[in-house]
């Protein structure tokens, strides 16, 4: 049974999104303003620094809450982080890459963080696999990761203007597949559920659409590559005029 205190598309729930909206809004709107190139990157900085305690909070958060709380214990806490709080997940990965990116303004990394982030992780921010209301520190967490990485992607992207290039179709498809393969490999090795690739989460997702155990991950994969394609279309139909 979904014993969550937070509600899907309650208020807290609409406020995220909103939030995430009117951030990534005024992101690309900063970037293409006449704002100082300090200015700019100080946000940049910022924006980076957010995503790695946005990874970092996880397992701080988990100990706080079952080894620091009332009626916790130390062996619960470190059982929560090890199944919930290694950086596995794919919005973990995500971050990390985003905030390199953001720090190096590199354009191959930013590729793979807009379309990992806007294609995978917004599936979270939809429909967030989160317990916690905002009276708990996770919810801020949660959001702060999983709003701030497409909002990260598309800042990348619409607002320093580092545009997937030809032939990044086939380079997120196979860095899909090597995450995948590795992530599996580890679930198995530690008993563990990360990227959600050896079984469905246990409260309400898109995932409960996609058929049962394993083929929801061919689905999955046809999913991501329709999301691919339309994400990366207004590119190709540039080239295409500009060739």
């Amino acid at each position: 049974m979904d014993s969550r205190e937070f509600t899907a598309f309650g208020v807290s729930h609409w406020v995220a999104l909103g939030a995430t909206a009117c951030a990534a809004i005024s992101l690309i709107k900063l970037a293409r303003s006449g704002a100082s190139e300090t200015t700019k990157r100080r946000v940049e900085l910022g924006l980076a620094w957010l995503l790695i305690l946005s990874v970092l909070a996880d397992p701080l958060t988990n100990w706080l809450r079952y080894a620091a709380g009332a009626g916790g214990s130390v062996g619960q806490a470190l059982e929560m982080i090890h199944d919930n709080s290694y950086p596995f997940y794919l919005c973990d990965v995500v971050a990390v890459v985003l905030a390199v990116a953001l720090f190096r303004r590199s354009q191959r990394l930013a590729e793979i963080g807009y379309l990992w982030g806007v294609a995978g992780t917004l599936q979270g921010l939809i429909t967030p696999t989160l317990y916690f209301d905002w009276d708990a520190l996770e919810y801020y967490a949660f959001f702060a990761q999983h709003g701030g990485v497409p909002a990260a992607g598309l800042f990348l992207v619409y607002g320093l203007k580092l545009y997937p290039e030809k032939g990044a179709l086939l380079r997120i498809l196979i860095w899909g597949w090597v995450y995948m393969a590795i992530v599996i490999a580890l679930n198995a090795l530690l008993g563990t559920n990360y990227g959600f690739l050896n079984g469905k989460p246990s409260v309400p997702t898109l995932f409960d659409y996609m058929g049962p155990y394993p083929w929801y991950l061919v689905t999955l994969n046809l999913i991501a590559l329709s999301l691919y394609v339309l994400l990366l279309l207004p590119f190709w139909w540039t080239r295409k005029k500009r060739a």
